[in-house]
């Protein structure tokens, strides 16, 4: 009887802990959302993280994919209301873009250097940019390559 008293007391003892616990919430870390406020100065810097670059033929058909964690971004201000925008993955694939710029905007989009379109996400003080650029054969409406990535900001 005694032992079924002490088992009893431990498994209530147990309970109560279990309880206790299960009532405590972790921080939870923010969401990524897109940023409606961010000015040009905060968007401007270095980005680094990952991409993959599809190539196609005149035929439109996939001739390579390659996946790479060494995707760069770079946006600097130009003028009064653009964008100087350099993306890519070191030895694979550089693309110069010009875009306009305006304050609050949440997308970059260009038809600089075939087409490109990203977009601007915020979490806590942390700035992401994903997107794509597109490139057609010369002369032809037919995509050639399409580069899509998602960077986050390093300075």
């Amino acid at each position: 009887m005694k032992n079924q008293f002490i088992i009893i007391l431990e498994l209530l003892l147990i309970a109560v802990v279990l309880f206790n616990f299960s009532g405590c919430k972790k921080e939870e870390e923010p969401e990524w959302e897109r940023c409606t406020d961010c000015s040009l100065e905060e968007i401007a810097g270095t980005y680094a993280g990952k991409a993959t670059l599809y190539e196609y033929n005149t035929d439109s058909e996939l001739t390579n994919q390659v996946t790479s964690e060494e995707a760069y971004l770079e946006l600097t201000g130009s003028g009064s209301s653009g964008i100087a925008i350099s993306a890519g993955v070191v030895n694979l694939y550089n693309a110069n873009i010009s875009a306009g710029w305006k304050a609050g905007q949440s997308t970059i989009s260009s038809p600089s250097d075939g087409e490109f379109f990203a977009e601007i996400w915020r979490k806590g003080d942390q700035i992401k940019i994903k997107g794509f650029n597109k490139r057609y054969h010369f002369g032809l409406k037919v995509l050639k390559s399409l580069y899509d990535f998602e960077v986050v900001k390093t300075e």
